[in-house]
């Protein structure tokens, strides 16, 4: 790694798709006895980012009570409800002006952990730098994308994110092949998220 790179935790959407009710927002869904949210904080936190930046939106103020700590910096996305495309904009305005990158982390895949954050920081390579995880040619998230690539990113609408940029920049993208398929899977319902447990063996 080159220089500081901003992580940005992407904790404000409806996520309608997931069941367990709407009195518990996915954010704070506990898996292995912790919630979303904070896990992907608390991994964030623990590797070698040189800031981590937690995007509210849905249940903001239960997201922030949830993880409090002073070395985590919040920004609220007012129109979170508009797609995740909001999110990242909010996020990357953010981002330190000394960063040469963002990675940006979604709080639904409970193996991401602070070890997998880091390895992706180390194939980071400067500020036209993309870099994505993948396992047996999937690609996942968190995605890290060089300073030169946020005018693009700030042009993003809708609730796809970052992935037409993806799509549209494939020949440059890096990829990091992962040992293992549980950090890039994502819940998106309460029996995906038991299954995950079951797989990866957590209490």
């Amino acid at each position: 790694m080159t220089g500081p790179v901003s992580g940005v935790v992407l904790a404000a959407g409806l996520s309608t798709r997931f069941d367990a009710g709407a009195d518990k927002p996915k954010q704070l869904y506990r898996v292995g006895g912790e919630s979303l949210v904070r896990r992907a904080c608390r991994a964030a936190l623990a590797s070698a980012l040189g800031e981590v930046i937690l995007v509210t939106g849905h249940a903001a103020g239960s997201v922030r009570s949830e993880v409090a700590d002073p070395d985590l910096r919040t920004v609220h996305n007012p129109s979170y409800a508009d797609g995740q495309s909001g999110s990242v904009r909010c996020g990357l305005a953010a981002v330190s002006d000394a960063a040469e990158g963002a990675m940006f982390l979604p709080i639904d895949q409970p193996g991401l952990d602070a070890t997998v954050i880091d390895r992706l920081l180390n194939v980071f390579d400067g500020p036209d730098s993309i870099v994505v995880p993948t396992f047996r040619g999937r690609r996942g998230a968190p995605v890290t994308f060089g300073r030169d690539w946020f005018a693009r990113l700030e042009g993003l609408q809708g609730d796809e994110g970052a992935r037409p940029l993806l799509r549209e920049l494939a020949a440059r993208v890096r990829e990091l092949e992962l040992d293992s398929e549980l950090p890039l899977i994502d819940i998106d319902t309460e029996a995906e998220a038991r299954s995950w447990l079951e797989r990866s063996g957590s209490p």
